[in-house]
């Protein structure tokens, strides 16, 4: 779950850190643990003698995972773990003696969570949640070039994104001004829109604040900017009466859009990156199955079969990808999500890659 390439670290804490730190240690302790298990003192239950850095190990798991603990995903992933045990040893042969864990850390040569010590294989990559997520990208990295700081969206349809995006502010600026003096918010309070009488201004709050004349803030959204989340909030708070200002957009960007990835990946030497595939091989862990991952190099003839736009009905677009070998009819498929991660007009589309099913046909073994 850690190319750095693939996988920026976008929360440490709260659900999402209990949900990631508790299955990767359940499945730690399903390998070599022992007793009850303390995330505030792990060297009860967990031996040093099968850790290649205990004390660092017990150092990350105090500082990540006992403020962030599930004791049920943990518990559901020692379950897990104990199950996928058996079938790592039968397809290595042996069980690694000796282990290491990433915690925090982002690891470029290979995607283990819980890494193997002297093994052929660099250890397992975990997904607490069922399916498959593959990575986290730029839009580049599926072809689709754009100007530095412009939304990949206004470069393949400049004026439709203008038109929405005009339409968007000035709906909210109207909202705003007639209700004087009131913030206004419609998914986090902490970016508002204030209408000031006094000054005949628009404050826009959130991690920056701007206090500027309707006229200067209609010019000056061209480019995103962090003032603007609000703007994007309430687009997406009334996306169904709404959702007729986005639609030339994404029926512009979507023909251009199917036809640049799937070109990209026709060529890309990077499918096989994308799909993440490393030097070493590994072992892909989720709730509801466990894949051997084989090295890149195996995989080197991977072909596009197509791609078809997948009419999301949102702010972000989802392209579905088949995948596949030469010599075979038989496809996997993945998608890709070119989507605002980071808020709607706060910062520019980012790109997922997700949902891969049947992996199979892409050389991953179901165990």
């Amino acid at each position: 779950m850690r190319f750095r390439e693939f996988k920026p670290i976008l929360d440490e804490g709260g659900a999402s850190g209990a949900k990631r730190y508790s299955s990767e240690i359940g499945l730690l302790y399903a390998f070599i643990g022992n007793g009850e298990f303390d995330p505030s003192n792990p060297e009860t239950s967990l031996p040093a003698q099968s850790l290649q850095n205990p004390e660092a190990t017990y150092k990350s798991i105090k500082s990540l995972v006992a403020s962030n603990f599930d004791q049920s995903i943990f518990q559901q992933w020692v379950g897990l773990g104990q199950a996928y045990k058996a079938k790592i040893e039968a397809k290595l042969g042996e069980f690694p003696a000796q282990f290491t864990w990433a915690g925090s850390k982002n690891k470029a040569d290979n995607a283990a969570d819980v890494g193997f010590v002297g093994s052929s294989a660099a250890g397992v990559s975990i997904k607490a949640d069922g399916g498959v997520t593959l990575a986290n990208l730029t839009p580049k990295a599926i072809g689709i070039e754009k100007e530095r700081g412009l939304d990949v969206f206004s470069q393949y349809a400049k004026v439709e994104f203008d038109n929405m995006k005009q339409r968007i502010v000035a709906d909210v600026l109207a909202l705003a001004k007639s209700k004087p003096d009131q913030a206004l918010s419609f998914k986090d309070p902490k970016y508002n829109i204030t209408y000031m009488s006094e000054t005949d201004t628009f404050k826009c709050s959130g991690k920056v604040t701007i206090d500027w004349p309707a006229q200067k803030i209609l010019a000056s959204i061209e480019k995103n900017a962090r003032w603007q989340r609000v703007f994007g909030d309430w687009f997406q708070d009334n996306w169904e009466t709404k959702k007729s200002y986005a639609a030339p957009l994404f029926q512009r960007v979507a023909a251009a859009f199917e036809a640049t990835i799937e070109n990209h990946l026709a060529q890309s030497s990077q499918l096989a990156n994308i799909l993440r595939f490393s030097a070493t091989p590994y072992f892909y862990a989720a709730s509801n199955g466990l894949y051997y991952v084989p090295t890149i190099e195996s995989v080197r003839d991977l072909e596009s079969k197509g791609v078809v736009y997948g009419n999301a009905d949102g702010t972000g677009q989802v392209f579905k990808a088949k995948i596949g070998r030469p010599d075979s009819e038989a496809f996997a498929t993945m998608d890709i999500y070119i989507r605002y991660a980071n808020g709607l007009f706060e910062t520019n589309p980012t790109v997922r890659v997700q949902n891969l099913a049947n992996p199979q046909f892409i050389s991953w073994e179901l165990l």
